[in-house]
C-alpha cells in the first residue's frame, strides 16, 4: 500500500497536481514517521516533496514550520552545504520572504552561502549572497566562517555591511 501511495504522490507531483500530491505526501509523512522514524530517508524525501507542493500552492504560513523542520533535519544529517540542505534552505528562505520576514531570510541565505563557500562552490554562494542582498542591504558577516571573503564579495556587489571591526582586506 505504501509503495502504491508513493507512486501516486510522485505522479501527481510530476503532473503538477500539487493539491493532490500534497495530500498524499502528508499521509506518507505520517506513515513513514511512525514506521521508519522522523529522520529516515523516506520521511525526509516525503517532507521535501510536501514542501515543494506547498511552495507551488503558495501556502507560505503552512510551509514555514515544515521548511524549518526539513532544513534543520537536513542540516543535522547531511551537513550545511549538502545539496538537499541547500535546497531546503532556499525553500525556507523563500517562505520567510513571502511572510515578510526579510531579516531571517537574509540570515539563512548568508549562512548557506557561507557553507557553500567553505565547500568551494563560489558560484552558488554568490547567488545566495545576492539573494541576501536583495532582502537586506546592511548585512552582518560576524558569525560566518568565510566572513572576510563574503564581505569582500558583498562590497563588490555594492553592499554596505555591519562588520564590527572585521576588515575585508585582511
Amino acid at each position: 500500500m505504501i509503495d502504491e501511495l508513493q507512486e501516486e504522490a510522485t505522479a501527481a507531483l510530476a503532473a503538477g497536481d500539487y493539491t493532490r500530491a500534497l495530500a498524499e505526501f502528508s499521509v506518507l509523512r505520517e506513515m513513514r514517521s511512525r514506521r521508519d522514524g522522523p529522520y529516515s530517508a523516506h520521511y525526509l524525501a516525503n517532507l521535501h516533496d510536501a514542501v515543494r507542493c506547498m511552495c507551488h500552492l503558495q501556502r507560505w504560513s503552512d510551509s514555514e514550520p515544515l521548511c524549518r523542520e526539513l532544513y534543520g533535519k537536513y542540516r543535522r544529517t547531511h551537513g550545511p552545504g549538502d545539496c538537499d540542505t541547500v535546497d531546503a534552505a532556499k525553500f525556507y528562505a523563500w517562505a520567510l520572504v513571502h511572510l515578510d520576514k526579510a531579516d531571517p531570510a537574509a540570515a539563512l541565505y548568508l549562512t548557506t552561502a557561507d557553507a557553500l563557500w567553505t565547500l568551494g562552490d563560489r558560484e552558488q554562494a554568490l547567488t545566495l549572497l545576492g539573494a541576501a542582498v536583495v532582502q537586506r542591504q546592511d548585512l552582518c558577516f560576524d558569525t560566518l566562517r568565510n566572513r572576510v571573503d563574503l564581505a569582500a564579495a558583498a562590497v563588490a556587489l555594492g553592499v554596505t555591511s555591519s562588520m564590527n571591526g572585521v576588515c575585508p582586506l585582511t
